[in-house]
C-alpha cells in the first residue's frame, strides 16, 4: 500500500468515524467524495434528510479522481469533463444528475480592469484553474473565442480551487476561473473584481455532476433510488430556504454560513433547479474537449447518462 493510499483509506475510516450517523451491520452507507465548493452544496443532505451516506471531503481534483477510480469511493461530485476523461479510460460510472447549474466566475486582481472590461485586458494575465480537465478551462475557452481571443492569450495555470485566494493575494496569479464560493470570498476580501460570471457566458451550464458506480447501480438500485431523492430534495430546499441551507452548509464545506447566504441570494450566480442532465449538456463538453485538444471522447449520451434516478424522484 502507498502512502497516498493509506491516507486515502484513514480519510475514509475517519469520515465515517465522524459522520457515518448510526449504520447497523446489516445497512449500507455508500462513501461519497465532494470537494468544499458551492457545486458539491448538495451534501448537506447528510444533515438536512438524514441520509444514510458518509461524506468523504477532499481538497483537489486529482485527489478525489483518485479514490473514485480506485473504488475507494461508491459516488462522486465530480467535473464532467473529469468524468467522461475517467469513463473513456475505462471507469464504468455512471452520471445520474447536474449537482448544480451556473456557479463559477473569472475574477481578476484588483486594479486590472476598467469600467468597460476590456477584453484585452486578459492578455498575457496568468489565470488559474482547478484542472485542464475542468468545466472552469472549457467556459474560459468559450469565453474567450467569445471575445475573439484564445486560451493562448492567457498563462494557465493549474491550481487546487482552495489556493487560488493566497495566490492572487500574494500575486503569484493575476486571476482565476473556479466554482464559487472562491471568487466570491476573494471578492469581499477586496482582492478581486469580477469579469464574468459563468451564467453570462453560458446561461445555466451544468458543471459537476453527481456519478456512481454502475455495478453499485445494478446491485443497490433501491437505496441509489434513495440517495438521489434526498440529494433532489436539499436541492429544493436549498432553492427554498437558502438561509438555513447556508447555515447547515458550514458543517460540510467549513464556510462561514453569511458567505454562503450572500452567494445564494445573489442572482442566479449558482442555482440548484433543473437538475436532469440533456444531451445538450455532455454534447458542450464533448466537443468543447476536442476543440480544446483536452480529449476525444466518443462515449454518446446514453452510455454515460441514467436520468431514470432523477425520473422518478416525486
Amino acid at each position: 500500500m502507498t502512502r497516498r493510499d493509506f491516507l486515502f483509506f484513514n480519510s475514509i475510516l475517519l469520515a465515517s468515524l465522524g459522520l457515518g450517523g448510526c449504520a447497523t451491520e446489516s445497512s449500507w452507507s455508500p462513501k461519497i467524495g465532494y470537494l468544499p465548493i458551492s457545486d458539491h452544496l448538495l451534501i448537506i443532505a447528510k444533515e438536512l434528510q438524514k441520509s444514510a451516506f458518509i461524506p468523504l471531503k477532499l481538497q483537489s481534483w486529482a485527489d478525489l479522481s483518485e479514490v473514485f477510480r480506485a473504488k475507494h469511493i461508491d459516488g462522486a461530485f465530480i467535473l464532467t469533463p473529469l468524468a467522461l476523461v475517467l469513463k473513456q479510460k475505462g471507469l464504468d460510472i455512471k452520471a445520474l444528475f447536474a449537482a448544480h447549474r451556473n456557479g463559477s466566475a473569472l475574477v481578476v486582481k484588483k486594479g486590472l480592469i476598467n469600467t468597460k472590461k476590456d477584453i484585452n485586458t486578459l492578455k498575457s494575465l496568468s489565470i488559474a484553474i482547478p484542472s485542464r480537465f475542468s468545466t472552469h478551462y472549457l467556459l474560459l475557452a468559450t469565453f474567450l473565442k467569445q471575445k475573439g481571443l484564445n486560451l493562448n492569450d492567457v498563462q494557465l495555470v493549474d491550481m487546487s480551487p482552495p489556493e487560488m485566494i493566497f495566490a492572487v493575494a500574494s500575486q503569484s496569479i493575476d486571476g482565476f476561473i473556479v466554482a464559487e464560493p472562491f471568487s466570491l470570498l476573494a471578492e469581499q476580501k477586496k482582492l478581486v473584481d469580477v469579469f464574468v460570471l459563468s451564467k453570462d457566458i453560458i446561461p445555466y451550464h451544468s458543471c459537476c455532476i453527481f456519478c456512481v458506480h454502475n455495478d453499485i447501480i445494478k446491485n443497490r438500485r433501491i437505496e441509489i433510488e434513495l440517495l438521489t431523492q434526498n440529494f433532489i430534495k436539499s436541492a429544493y430546499f436549498i432553492h427554498k430556504n437558502p438561509e438555513e441551507a447556508s447555515k447547515i452548509s458550514s458543517q460540510f464545506l467549513g464556510y462561514k454560513s453569511h458567505l454562503i447566504s450572500n452567494l445564494l441570494s445573489q442572482n442566479q450566480r449558482v442555482i440548484y433547479q433543473d437538475l436532469a442532465l440533456s444531451p445538450n449538456d455532455i454534447q458542450y463538453t464533448i466537443q468543447s474537449m476536442k476543440e480544446n485538444n483536452i480529449a476525444d471522447i466518443s462515449i454518446s449520451y446514453d452510455e454515460f447518462v441514467d436520468n431514470s434516478f432523477i425520473r422518478d424522484v416525486r
